[in-house]
């Protein structure tokens, strides 16, 4: 499968138009193969994944997103995958996920 972008701003207007050009691009070069990219936008403003085969998504709940709340991580992703399919009924892969951090101390200082 080829992937033409990791966590690019999809939910921005111009990405409509830009993944639907590359992603044709892409598969006119190798039709063997399926076409991704890598979002971490919100399904419901997500603006390049009406063009993939395949929708990978990377999540941090209770890393970036409600901070040392476990308990609400399988609710996030249940909710997360089944919105994702209702909305563009396509194969699903969670290519990164992080959690369980101490509230405040996930990022690397340098």
């Amino acid at each position: 499968m080829w992937s033409v972008a990791n966590e690019p701003a999809s939910e921005l207007p111009p990405a409509a138009f830009y993944f639907k050009t590359v992603i044709a691009h892409t598969k006119a070069l190798d039709p063997s193969r399926p076409v991704t990219f890598v979002t971490d936008a919100n399904y419901a403003r997500d603006r390049g994944a009406p063009y993939v085969d395949v929708i990978c998504v990377n999540s941090y709940f209770s890393w970036y997103h409600d901070p040392g709340h476990l308990e609400v991580i399988p609710l996030q992703l249940t909710a997360q995958f089944e919105n994702w399919y209702k909305t563009y009924q396509k194969p699903i892969i969670q290519s990164e996920y992080g959690a369980d951090s101490v509230p405040g101390l996930h990022s690397v200082s340098v």
